[in-house]
């Protein structure tokens, strides 16, 4: 593969991420002007994002079949369409539905462009991950840092948007996103992705390394979850309600994207995942979450809060890069798989998270959710451990097929 095609790879990816922080989060920066507009209720509010969460996550389980039998620029096309016809039909729903028959059609549009996003950042995960080192590609981690600077970039575009034309426009905007997923369909023409290795059989992948993958990816994506859904909450009730949740949302992102882009420059000099630094990253978040919940300064609380970002957003991606490098040839299913065990732990560990803040306080669940970024520093070691040993029985294996070889050495 050419240097072109990899850097015309690289940006569809980039594009397709950019995607992916679009429709994950535009329905939470524009709740309250839909409270004001429509009347939508925190209920109603829940329910969009749990049905978001659930299309993402049947795309997930969808690819674990589909991945490794249907060529991947054909499922980018499917993904980036349906991902645009999603973001069309939301932009025009206040046009088609009225009352309260405009929250059904903003459901079903989010079903649409949650699913396919949910496509999309798995296939070109998957994509980015086949790519050759040092010729214009990009890693999994680097693509989460993309989408956290995304974030930030759209949370300020929603912002100056309502405040120079209103919110009652907010759908205008919504029609300007979609150019997003359009271009990365556009930019698949004349595109060559990359041959794809020989697959061994799924049940060559469920060794121990993986499956503590599974339970590392589930530990620090939740980590990373409880915190940007609730410091935006934290942020508002210590700064004001729309102001503090921006701020803290934003600062969250900005962290979270410069952690992502200082792990990805160090990174590039090591030909392994590095282990070590995987688990001081999420040893130093759960020194984060308990200093956001002891601090008495509400300032300095928040900027514990945000600072976890920038370790936190590493674990998640590294944990699946250190999978796919360990087992290469397991197929596309395995960061399917993953993707499915981060969807997961992304549903149920802000959800306790919320249990406990409803209960006591968002102190608390921080507190308490401290202990989560500790699971995953545990599973990463065990990761490593796996890994080093398999290398040493293979090394023991070898001395004793080549003994002479050895003793000469």
């Amino acid at each position: 593969m050419n240097e072109r095609n990899t850097r015309r790879i690289s940006r569809t990816c980039i594009a397709g991420i950019v995607n992916q922080a679009v429709i994950s989060n535009v329905t939470a920066l524009l709740f309250v002007p839909f409270m004001r507009l429509y009347g939508l209720t925190y209920i109603q509010f829940g329910i969009l994002t749990a049905v978001g969460f659930g299309a993402q996550m049947l795309a997930d389980v969808v690819l674990l079949f589909l991945i490794d039998r249907v060529p991947c620029k054909i499922l980018v096309w499917i993904a980036s369409g349906l991902s645009c016809a999603g973001l069309v039909f939301y932009g025009v729903s206040p046009f088609l539905f009225f009352g309260q028959t405009l929250y059904f059609g903003m459901v079903v549009a989010t079903i649409v462009f949650a699913f396919a996003g949910g496509m999309l950042e798995v296939v070109l995960s998957n994509v980015a991950d086949s790519l050759p080192e040092g010729k214009g590609g990009v890693s999994i981690v680097l693509l989460h840092t993309v989408y956290a600077w995304a974030q930030v970039v759209l949370a300020c575009v929603l912002f100056v948007f309502i405040t120079l034309f209103g919110t009652a426009r907010w759908n205008v905007l919504i029609l300007f996103l979609a150019i997003v997923p359009a271009g990365v369909g556009i930019s698949l023409i004349g595109l060559r992705f990359p041959q794809r290795q020989k697959r061994e059989s799924v049940r060559a992948a469920f060794k121990p390394f993986y499956l503590f993958a599974v339970a590392a990816v589930f530990f620090g994506y939740g980590a990373e979850a409880v915190m940007n859904q609730w410091v935006a909450t934290f942020a508002a009730e210590s700064f004001g309600e729309e102001w503090g949740a921006l701020l803290g949302g934003a600062l969250f992102a900005v962290c979270l994207g410069m952690g992502g882009a200082f792990y990805e420059l160090r990174q590039r000099k090591r030909s392994e995942v590095a282990f070590g630094a995987l688990i001081f990253g999420a040893v130093c978040t759960a020194g984060m979450y308990f200093l956001a919940s002891m601090l008495t300064s509400a300032a300095a609380a928040l900027c514990c809060a945000a600072a976890c970002g920038f370790f936190v957003g590493i674990l998640s991606p590294g944990a699946m890069t250190a999978a796919s490098e360990s087992l290469p040839h397991a197929g596309g299913w395995m960061l399917a798989s993953l993707a499915v065990s981060q969807d997961i732990g992304a549903a149920i560990l802000p959800s306790a998270g919320g249990a406990i803040a409803q209960s006591a306080s968002i102190r608390q669940c921080f507190f308490v959710m401290a202990a989560v970024p500790l699971c995953a520093a545990a599973f990463l070691g065990f990761m490593a451990y796996s890994k080093n040993r398999d290398k040493n029985r293979l090394l023991f294996q070898r001395k004793k097929f080549f003994p002479d070889y050895m003793r000469k050495r």
